[in-house]
């Protein structure tokens, strides 16, 4: 398969009321997309085809079983502990990006994804893009 069908990209989307604000202001709400049952089956699917064939370093967390939240900040603080043991200096950087999925420059990123995967796979990826829909 190398298009994504449609009706797999169509999502019913509901508003969620975030915890302990007011109900009354339009930024308390976020939005969660319903998909159709099969839409997630076949992207899980998916999922389990490409991880193998992606090489995600150790520090990466994300899509990964038995990687947590928690389990990052466990290694995080274990280098931090370690080098200041060796009274070494330990700095570090944090990002939060706001809203980091919807800047995605998808042109690009399917350019990096064609060097990793085979070709179906990132014809299929371009397909499930907002712009090519």
């Amino acid at each position: 398969m190398k298009h994504l069908p449609s009706s797999f990209k169509t999502a019913q989307i509901i508003m969620l009321l975030k915890p302990n604000k007011p109900d009354e202001d339009v930024s308390s709400y976020r939005p969660n997309s319903l998909l159709p049952t099969i839409a997630i089956l076949f992207e899980k699917v998916i999922l389990k085809i490409l991880k193998p064939l992606l090489n995600m370093p150790d520090f990466q967390f994300r899509f990964r079983n038995n990687h947590s939240t928690i389990d990052q900040i466990h290694r995080i603080t274990n280098v931090i502990e370690q080098e200041l043991e060796q009274k070494k200096y330990c700095p570090a950087g944090f990002l939060d990006v706001s809203q980091a999925f919807d800047r995605v420059w998808h042109e690009g990123l399917i350019h990096k994804m064609s060097k990793i995967l085979p070709r179906n796979y990132c014809k299929l990826m371009e397909s499930t893009s907002t712009q090519s829909s």
